[in-house]
């Protein structure tokens, strides 16, 4: 089957401006794609636009909450004057919170589900009714993790919101069967990120590994489905899961 062709299509990613999302962006604008790049941080999106420029691909750095629905409804309008149509969502902004379970506050809990599941929920609504599902076509990649497959202490609600975005893209590519919009979860073990450089761990996983799985979802045609990708180290081999 032959692979899809990314060179001059759009892509949406979320959290773009450091760690995994900003390896995954540089990734996509290797492959030719123009990239709409999110988070609150304008700086860091900014300087992420400005490599993905110099590497010969547009950029578009829209400051964004994905807690907010206006926010959120603002990023898809702008990246559609922009480039006309988005292709490929890859959600990956996220957050996290350490402690156990009693220890938490609501406010602490409710800050990691907005973020990392609500917030898919939001951009994926906006990606489907703003033009996907006008074309029956389209791909949505989620930024699952093996937490949320496995657990581990400290992390229940990072944890709970992984294991969400699993149950968001089962349903969502059942309600999606009857089109090539695909829908999947790539689901990393423990990654070299700012977010873990004070976490001691011999086997990690690098950026670059979690970015080459997401080309390969956004390359695959749309009569081939994903729904999940799981990838540990120490050997950096993805296994799909049916």
């Amino acid at each position: 089957m032959t692979a899809v062709d990314l060179d001059g299509r759009t892509a949406v990613v979320t959290g773009a401006g450091r760690g995994i999302g900003r390896s995954v962006a540089l990734g996509l604008a290797g492959e030719g794609m123009d990239l709409v790049l999110a988070a609150r941080s304008e700086g860091e999106i900014s300087t992420v636009a400005g490599e993905i420029r110099e590497a010969g691909s547009e950029a578009l750095a829209v400051p964004t909450d994905v807690t907010e629905t206006a926010d959120v409804s603002a990023l898809f309008e702008r990246a559609r004057e922009r480039f006309g149509r988005v292709d490929l969502l890859v959600n990956n902004a996220g957050t996290s919170a350490q402690g156990k379970l009693w220890e938490l506050s609501e406010e602490a809990w409710e800050r990691v589900v907005d973020v990392n599941l609500n917030g898919a929920f939001r951009c994926s609504r906006e990606a489907l009714a703003g033009g996907m599902l006008d074309r029956g076509e389209g791909t949505i990649v989620n930024m699952g993790s093996l937490t949320g497959k496995v657990g581990f202490a400290g992390t229940s609600a990072y944890g709970a919101s992984k294991h969400g975005i699993q149950g968001l893209t089962n349903s969502l590519a059942k309600e999606l069967k009857d089109t090539d919009i695909r829908v999947s979860t790539v689901c990393p073990g423990q990654v070299a990120t700012g977010m873990t450089d004070d976490i001691v761990e011999v086997d990690r996983l690098g950026t670059e590994d979690v970015t080459d799985i997401v080309v390969f979802l956004a390359t695959r045609p749309p009569s081939v489905y994903v729904p999940e990708v799981v990838a540990v180290p120490p050997d950096s081999i993805p296994v799909i899961s049916h």
